[in-house]
């Protein structure tokens, strides 16, 4: 157990909720998020080793071929119209192509947008994945349009909900989903019962950790609404920073970043969470599971501007969540989020980007306890102020050491983010100018629980290696996992349509090879997005019985 979880649970969350009044004020900056600026959400979003050998002798030796150690889910998110989830069984090879292609009309995969991230259950393998964006309604349960008029008109433009769907681990073809979660009709003026909305990231809470025993919890990171109020902090009533006027990083003209006042500060999206055992099949139009007796929020629709309320699981000004693209679960039920509001559109290029950590229970208008990444003008000098350019998917390690999948950036385009000297990166001079260099792709990895942040109330966490470099085969890489065992690390580049497996990939990093690339038309990825497996097992986890904040410092449980 690490030395931050020690002192998230001897501290405990009365210490942060007493804290983070004061955390926020000094965050104000960082969180305003213009209700205009995200209408331009619609146009960001669519977008081996040889057999055999001669030794000197001439004599044939046999070199083993690699094979996958695990049976993997890929989601592709396709070309318009065509997305799809693709399973590699274990033991397939770099010319293997996928046991089980899940691809059709009856699947609503190819419903405009396509796949992005999916999540695979510990329990049973049940396959979920989520579609954030149906233009033209045609999923099957009515869960679009977006950014379409009613048929037979030319206005108002409508937005659904997108939708998350659940599959057998045995589908194949043109399977209909077990199940469908999303609130038909939201676009026409009905309640979004179940909070989805523009979901991009799912993942299954380990059935293990005894946070919530006898369900099979899913976790579905949504990108909208705004959230501006929650029975924390209410809409107009709140006197904290996070929710009140003030001014924004975010500008239209020219193409770079400046200050000024656009109206109410909000956060960006919500999570949102299921019990699958209570979904009915087809068409699921139920509330979150949690947190108990229910959470609703103040929302904005950012592309109407609509105001209402719905549900959510965490939600609010104190969360700081800015549009979450994925999630993961460590195997103490803590969630991961990683928050990438600046690669919805231009407009919000300037929104930080970082990973926040919640502490179990989940539930409300939670404050994280670790952020990782830049925050704004408030985290200059954090530790990992400028580990995280473009951050897309997380896993976790059994460890808790956290790898982040991150497409990296050109650097006139970090330096056009600038907004100050040193904010958000170090490499700034002022607005708009800086010496920033190009970053290439990489995965960053973590320790989330160092450095406690006495000013922001938060862990800072600290960058322990970075896997980058010409070896790597990084090309755009999206979704990543770790197995049980710890043992093979698996990430898909978008950029030219690959699953990479590491099975070395120590937590210093380095200009690692892949131990097996599956790639080229036999393997049917279609830009993919997102790649899953069961993620724990019902092995104990130890527990310490450190009670010293100073115990437990390397992350293993022991006690110093």
């Amino acid at each position: 157990m690490t030395h931050g979880r020690m002192q998230a649970m001897t501290q405990g969350r009365d210490g942060i909720s007493l804290a983070r009044a004061r955390a926020l004020e000094l965050m104000g900056v960082a969180r305003r998020l213009s209700l205009v600026a995200a209408v331009f959400v619609t146009a960001a979003l669519v977008a081996g080793t040889a057999g055999s050998s001669y030794a000197g002798s001439k004599k044939l030796t046999r070199v083993d071929k690699p094979r996958l150690e695990d049976t993997v889910v890929v989601s592709s998110y396709g070309a318009v119209f065509d997305g799809s989830l693709e399973t590699f069984l274990a033991g397939a090879g770099a010319s293997a192509g996928p046991k089980l292609f899940v691809h059709g009309p009856n699947t609503n995969l190819g419903a405009s947008t396509g796949a992005a991230q999916d999540a695979v259950s510990s329990i049973d393998n049940e396959i979920a994945v989520t579609l954030p964006i149906d233009f033209l309604d045609l999923d099957s349960a009515l869960c679009g349009p977006f950014g379409q008029p009613a048929p037979g008109t030319t206005s108002p433009l409508l937005y659904g909900t997108g939708l998350v769907e659940l599959f057998s681990p045995g589908a194949n073809g043109n399977s209909l989903p077990d199940n469908i979660i999303c609130s038909p009709l939201f676009a026409y003026g009905y309640p979004n019962t179940t909070g989805v909305f523009l979901p991009r990231g799912a993942a299954f809470e380990s059935p293990y950790d005894g946070q919530n025993p006898g369900t099979d919890m899913l976790a579905v990171a949504n990108q909208f609404p705004e959230v501006i109020g929650s029975p924390d902090c209410p809409a107009g009533e709140c006197d904290q920073a996070a929710c009140l006027e003030g001014p924004s990083t975010i500008t239209t003209e020219p193409l770079r970043c400046s200050t000024g006042p656009v109206g109410p500060g909000a956060s960006l999206g919500t999570i949102t969470m299921y019990n699958r055992w209570t979904l009915p099949s087809g068409i699921a139009n139920v509330a979150p599971s949690l947190p108990s007796g229910g959470w609703v929020v103040n929302a904005v629709n950012p592309l109407t501007l609509g105001l209402y309320d719905q549900n959510s699981t965490i939600g609010g000004c104190f969360t700081l969540l800015a549009g979450p693209e994925s999630l993961t679960f460590d195997q103490y039920g803590y969630l991961f989020v990683v928050n990438n509001a600046g690669a919805l559109a231009w407009a919000l290029q300037c929104a930080p980007r970082y990973v926040t950590v919640y502490a179990t229970p989940l539930g409300g208008d939670e404050f994280p306890t670790s952020l990782i990444g830049s925050c704004g003008a408030t985290c200059v000098g954090s530790p990992t102020q400028d580990a995280l350019i473009d951050p897309v998917a997380d896993a976790v390690d059994p460890d808790d050491d956290l790898f982040v999948t991150d497409r990296g950036a050109k650097g006139k385009d970090l330096n056009q983010m600038c907004t100050a000297a040193a904010t958000p990166h170090s490499c700034c001079t002022g607005s708009g100018t800086g010496t920033c260099t190009d970053v290439p792709a990489s995965i960053q990895i973590f320790d989330p629980f160092l450095n406690y942040d006495y000013t922001n109330f938060f862990f800072d966490g600290e960058l322990l290696g970075t896997i980058s470099g010409p070896h790597t085969h990084l090309r755009a890489p999206e979704g990543i996992a770790i197995n049980a065992a710890d043992d093979a690390m698996y990430v898909v580049n978008n950029g030219n349509n690959s699953l990479l497996m590491f099975t070395d990939f120590p937590t210093s990093g380095g200009d690692i090879p892949p131990t097996l690339i599956i790639s080229g038309p036999h393997a049917k990825m279609n830009l993919p997005a997102g790649v899953a497996l069961p993620a724990f097992t019902p092995t104990p986890v130890p527990t310490s019985t450190c009670t010293s904040t100073a115990k437990g410092a390397h992350g293993d449980g022991a006690c110093e």
